[in-house]
C-alpha cells in the first residue's frame, strides 16, 4: 500500500533520540511506506542508537546549534543523493543545567538557547538544502 506516495522519495529525518522519540516513529511510517530515509543526529551515541534501528540508511552527525555543521550535513546528503522531497524536523532542546526551574525562572540565554536549537534550526535547514528540496 502506498497511499502517502512515499515510495523511493529522499527524506531526511532530523532529531532521532531513540526508539520512543517521535522522530524514529515517524521514519519507521516512511520506512515501511517505501521512503529512502537519512538520518542526522546530535552525536556519535546517536548514531549507534539509530544503527540498530535503521541499519542500512545512512546516518550523519549534525549540531544544529552550529551551522558550520548544518553546512557540511548539506555537503554529506549532497553526496547521497541529488533530490529531497522532504525533511522531518524533530529537535528539542532545554537547558536543564541548572536544574528544574520554574518556567518563569528560566534564564534569558538558556531560553534563547532552546528556541535557536528547537525552532531556528528548521529555518536554518531549510536554507542549507533549499537547492536540493522538490519544488513539488
Amino acid at each position: 500500500m502506498n497511499f502517502l506516495q512515499l515510495s523511493g522519495k529522499n527524506i531526511l529525518v532530523v532529531g532521532v533520540a531513540n526508539r520512543k522519540s517521535v522522530a524514529w516513529l515517524t521514519a519507521k511510517l516512511l520506512l515501511d511506506a517505501g521512503a529512502n530515509v537519512l538520518f542526522s543526529v546530535r552525536s556519535e551515541e546517536r548514531v549507534a542508537t539509530v544503527r540498530t534501528l535503521a541499519p542500512d540508511a545512512p546516518v550523519f552527525i549534525c549540531d544544529v546549534e552550529h551551522q558550520d555543521q548544518i553546512n557540511r550535513l548539506q555537503q554529506q546528503v549532497y553526496a547521497q543523493v541529488t533530490t529531497l522531497h522532504g525533511i522531518v524536523h524533530s529537535v528539542a532542546y532545554a537547558d536543564y543545567s541548572a536544574g528544574w526551574l520554574p518556567f518563569h525562572e528560566t534564564p534569558r540565554a538558556a531560553f534563547l538557547q532552546a528556541l535557536d536549537v528547537s525552532c531556528f534550526s528548521l529555518v536554518a535547514l531549510a536554507n542549507a538544502f533549499k537547492d536540493l528540496l522538490d519544488p513539488e
